[in-house]
C-alpha cells in the first residue's frame, strides 16, 4: 500500500473516532494537507472553531499569523505539514463563542492521551525529517512531561521519543494576545529557517 493509500485509510478510521468526549461537540475532524514527500511537521495544540468548521488546521486568526511567519522561515504551508496534538476541537459552554454555543479549551490529559496514537500513525505515515511544535502543549506532548514554552522557544533539541529534532516555538495564538512575544517568535522562526536549510540540504 503507497503513502497515499495508506494516509486515506488512517484519515477514514481516524473520522469514526469516538475515543473521548469531545467528539460528541465536532463538526469535523482536524488532520493535515497529505503531502507525498514532505520533510516537515508542525504540530500545534488542538483545533478551534474555525479550524472545527472547515476540518483544516490553523485557518483562523493564528493560522495567519503562523503563515506569516513561515514565510520569514523560507517556508510555505504548501510545503509543510500541520496538524495538531488533537484532533477534534475541545470546547466549552458559552454564550459568547463565535462558533455555536461553545468557546474553546485547552484539551486534558485524558484527550491528549486518547488521541495519541493517532498523531503517532499520522507521524509514521508523513515521516518527516523534522518536527516543530507550536507552544507548550505539544512539546510537553514530546517530552513526555510538562515544559515551560517560555524558556524552550527556540531550543532545538533531539526527541529520544520519537527520534527527531524537535524546534519548539510559541504558538502563534500567544503574538495575538501578547504582541511583546512577536520579536521572540520572529528571531526564533528566522533562526529555523537558517538552521533548516543547512541541515535539510544535509539529509
Amino acid at each position: 500500500m503507497g503513502k497515499k493509500e495508506l494516509f486515506d485509510t488512517f484519515c477514514a478510521e481516524l473520522y469514526q473516532c469516538n475515543k473521548c468526549g469531545i467528539c460528541k461537540t465536532r463538526t469535523n475532524v482536524v488532520h493535515g494537507d497529505f503531502r507525498e514527500d514532505c520533510r516537515v511537521f508542525l504540530l500545534g495544540e488542538a483545533p478551534g472553531g474555525s479550524e472545527d468548521q472547515t476540518g483544516r488546521p490553523f485557518t483562523g486568526q493564528a493560522g495567519g499569523i503562523l503563515t506569516e511567519f513561515l514565510n520569514l522561515a523560507g517556508l510555505q504551508r504548501g510545503n509543510v505539514y500541520i496538524s495538531n496534538v488533537v484532533k477534534c476541537r475541545p470546547t466549552k459552554p458559552s454564550n459568547h463563542g463565535r462558533y455555536g454555543n461553545y468557546a474553546n479549551r485547552k484539551p486534558t490529559a485524558e484527550e491528549i492521551a486518547s488521541c495519541a496514537p493517532w498523531f503517532a500513525k499520522e507521524l509514521e505515515i508523513i515521516a518527516p525529517t523534522v518536527l516543530v511544535t507550536l507552544g507548550a502543549v505539544p512539546l510537553s506532548h514530546i517530552v513526555g512531561r510538562q515544559v515551560p514554552i517560555g524558556k524552550a522557544h527556540g531550543m532545538l533539541f533531539l526527541s529520544k521519543n520519537f527520534n527527531l529534532p524537535v524546534f519548539p516555538l510559541y504558538h502563534p495564538a500567544a503574538v495575538i494576545y501578547d504582541q511583546s512575544k512577536k520579536t521572540a517568535y520572529e528571531q526564533d522562526i528566522k533562526r529555523l529557517g537558517k538552521w533548516l536549510k543547512n541541515y535539510l540540504k544535509e539529509q
